[in-house]
């Protein structure tokens, strides 16, 4: 089948197009005829050989997807051929079909594409581990999100919403300040031209923030940090 191979743990330029193993699945697996895949910076990394798993070279980038069920495992009775479905899996997505963990695949409503299904949930489980599963948020608290406006930062603003917390987004540029707001923001800061740390004291009567959920890092969260 055709697929995108990744030859060498040097980034975007060892991935070339060509040939690959016609995958098959295991007993607990569902087979997916790919329609779309999402690139998620772990997508990036993995091929730098920088994340912390290194797929035997070589190998088929790409995490998420989303597509149409062609076959499924022996133990699999929650899909059957011909079912929209979102999975993903470490890697794989790249190619014509993929294999994916029933346990992870979940089916597409019609109303929902599959371009935007490819990225529901690499996005919303991020999110969900991030405040769910490791800051157990509760309701009342204040949470703050960076990088507020990207795929994981808009799916935090919901699911924290969701969760009756105070939403502060943090974003780059005054276009995204609606962005947020309208996924349930309860205030915005636009770090491109406003003092995170000043915002954040002033929006809080200087109590600070419970959780934060940082998607940006580098020098914007060591100056917010210290």
């Amino acid at each position: 089948m055709r697929a995108v191979l990744c030859n060498a743990f040097d980034g975007v330029k060892a991935l070339t197009f060509g040939e690959a193993p016609e995958p098959r699945p295991g007993a607990s697996e569902v087979l997916i005829e790919v329609h779309a895949a999402s690139v998620s910076y772990m997508d990036y990394l993995m091929t730098t050989g920088g994340y912390q798993m290194r797929p035997q070279l070589p190998y088929v980038p790409g995490s998420d997807a989303a597509g149409i069920v062609v076959e499924v495992g022996e133990k699999v009775d929650r899909f059957r051929p011909g079912d929209r479905v979102a999975c993903e899996g470490w890697h794989g997505a790249f190619a014509e079909r993929m294999t994916a963990k029933a346990s992870i695949t979940a089916l597409l409503p019609d109303s929902v594409d599959f371009i935007a299904g490819s990225t529901l949930l690499y996005m919303y489980l991020t999110a969900y581990y991030a405040l769910i599963s490791r800051a157990q948020v509760k309701p009342g608290e204040t949470v703050l999100i960076t990088g507020a406006a990207g795929g994981v930062g808009l799916a935090c603003v919901e699911l924290a919403r969701l969760l009756d917390t105070r939403v502060i987004a943090a974003v780059g540029s005054p276009a995204k300040a609606n962005v947020v707001r309208n996924h349930g923001a309860d205030a915005v800061i636009d770090y491109s031209r406003e003092d995170v740390r000043e915002r954040v004291k002033a929006l809080t009567g200087g109590e600070g923030v419970d959780v934060c959920v940082d998607n940006v890092g580098g020098k914007y969260s060591r100056r917010w940090r210290a």
